[in-house]
């Protein structure tokens, strides 16, 4: 679990939303307002870990795993994209109140480190995967795992609250939180063999900071930067190992996008 990421920043971000001074909460327009934004999904990389599920017998080759014995890897992605469509109310104090549908997307760069039971197993020969024959012909588990190939997307529902900090010119900062629902879409394939292809939901948060600029009354262009993160690891099952895994799903987004804001 990662509750504990929010409760170190949460009481940053709350803390600068009292800082703010008072007088700077009386002359922002309220009234309902639509959005949209896109730009770069930038993914942590993710540190995958699970355990064996089904004892895997010995071969001629190869001994035994059994069940129960933990696995994992470590998978590299490349910076991938990200769109996002908005919902919201302002209020006259800087406060917004919005719902947020998101989804990114974002490819697979390689995947490394593969160990067995705390063994890393990169210069083995594959067959101890497959269980097929060993030969020097094989490539080794190295080998499979360096090409990468396979992606995860996402698609998210948010609840999020802002506090538009009112400078006294068409230029507006803000800073806000959300929590949400996400769902985690993971395929991973590398050197084109299916290892994994499942998606899971799970609860996830995030917190943004930005700057809005006025482009007429009811129209701004804004840009954004979001901390998103899930509360728990994706649980995915492999399909090459009888083995379940769990995938992380942190991002940093940048983006950019427009806001049309009725009444008020």
């Amino acid at each position: 679990m990662k509750y504990q990421s929010i409760f170190i920043l949460a009481p940053a971000v709350l803390a600068a939303m009292i800082a703010v001074p008072a007088s700077a909460q009386d002359t922002t327009k309220s009234g309902p307002y639509i959005g949209v934004s896109g730009g770069i999904a930038l993914p942590q990389d993710s540190e995958n870990t699970g355990t064996i599920t089904t004892a895997i017998p010995e071969t001629d080759d190869f001994g035994s795993i059994p069940a129960d014995t933990p696995i994992g890897w470590e998978t590299d992605f490349n910076t991938g994209y990200t769109i996002s469509g908005q919902a919201g109310y302002a209020f006259e104090n800087g406060f917004r109140l919005e719902v947020e549908a998101a989804y990114s997307d974002y490819s697979v760069d390689d995947h490394e480190d593969l160990s067995v039971g705390g063994a890393i197993i990169d210069g083995v020969d594959s067959a101890v995967l497959t269980r097929g024959p060993a030969s020097a012909a094989n490539p080794t588990v190295g080998d499979i795992l360096s090409d990468g190939q396979g992606d995860v997307s996402t698609f998210g529902l948010f609840g999020n609250v802002y506090y538009d900090i009112n400078t006294g010119t068409g230029i507006k900062p803000y800073i806000g939180g959300g929590l949400g629902y996400q769902w985690v879409d993971v395929d991973y394939q590398p050197s084109g063999v299916p290892v994994g292809e499942d998606s899971d939901g799970v609860f996830a948060y995030q917190l943004m900071a930005g700057a809005s600029y006025a482009v007429t009354d009811n129209v701004e262009v804004f840009g954004q930067y979001t901390f998103r993160d899930t509360t728990e690891d994706v649980d995915i099952p492999l399909t090459l190992l009888p083995a379940t895994l769990d995938v992380e799903a942190q991002q940093s987004l940048v983006t950019a996008g427009v806001r049309v804001r009725f009444g008020g």
